[in-house]
């Protein structure tokens, strides 16, 4: 009989790129925008105190925590690595919104919930990395309420990028950048109304604001500290770190995203 542990799933094993282990390691995820996009979001989806919500792509749990903290709802968080779960519960622990949170491994495409839960559900930075984007808008619109709303907010191109420096950057993320059309036809199709699109160029010097709007100073340095450990110990980390230093700077002037909303009909 074979006693020995399941190995935990890596990034690789989803046809992700080794990036998202070394996040989950860091203890740390982000996305464009930053807590203003989120905030935004949050507030095109009517997100209130008390409602029940789903993030989707929860990562390391630093922006759907800090959600729970600030909107005092109930909140589910999904990712599809146990690593980045693991991340979220220490989060939701540190931040005293564990009896508020529940965080497990699911698929967007395949969400282990009932018709018609969730007030809200949010979705920060991936769909750019689903395969079948109708199938996991269709199964945000099933798990949320008659008259819920569903927001997703991610990367788009608002200018065509050189070819190389679009290659540099799915090779370190993976990500498929698309259009804003294309996002509004995605929910479109899934049967959303009162469809709303804001879309926004990145500017470096507001990104690192957003993004620290997430984080204490003490977050950052335990951050900081995970990093530093992760460099040092961890060869994959360097080899990812020198093909980020790579990627042009030039390529965010191509770089926006966009903030999309629609209400499930009731």
């Amino acid at each position: 009989m074979d006693n020995s542990k399941p190995t935990t799933q890596r990034a690789r094993d989803f046809g992700l790129p080794d990036y998202f282990d070394m996040q989950a390691a860091m203890g740390q995820t982000k996305h464009v925008g930053g807590w203003t996009a989120t905030q935004e979001l949050a507030q095109l989806c009517h997100l209130q105190e008390g409602q029940e919500s789903l993030y989707v792509g929860c990562g390391a749990g630093t922006a759907a925590t800090t959600i729970a903290m600030e909107y005092k709802c109930h909140l589910i968080g999904v990712d599809l690595l146990e690593t980045m779960v693991e991340s979220a519960r220490e989060w939701a622990q540190r931040r005293g919104v564990a009896e508020r949170t529940e965080f497990r491994v699911a698929d967007a495409q395949d969400l282990p919930f009932e018709d018609d839960r969730f007030d809200v559900l949010i979705c920060e930075s991936v769909n750019t990395f689903v395969p079948d984007l109708d199938r996991a808008a269709q199964e945000y619109v099933r798990v949320i309420k008659s008259g819920g709303y569903v927001g997703l907010n991610e990367a788009v191109w608002v200018d065509a990028p050189p070819e190389a420096g679009s290659e540099v950057m799915t090779a370190l993320t993976g990500q498929k950048l698309r259009t804003s059309e294309e996002w509004m036809a995605m929910l479109d199709r899934a049967g959303l109304i009162n469809l709303v699109d804001r879309v926004y160029a990145v500017e470096m010097k507001k990104e690192a604001r957003a993004q620290l709007g997430f984080l204490s100073f003490w977050d950052y340095m335990r951050i900081l500290g995970r990093f530093l450990s992760t460099f040092l110990f961890d060869s994959n980390t360097r080899k990812l770190m020198r093909l980020a230093l790579s990627e042009p700077r030039a390529m965010y002037d191509y770089m926006g995203y966009g903030l999309y909303a629609g209400q499930k009909p009731a």
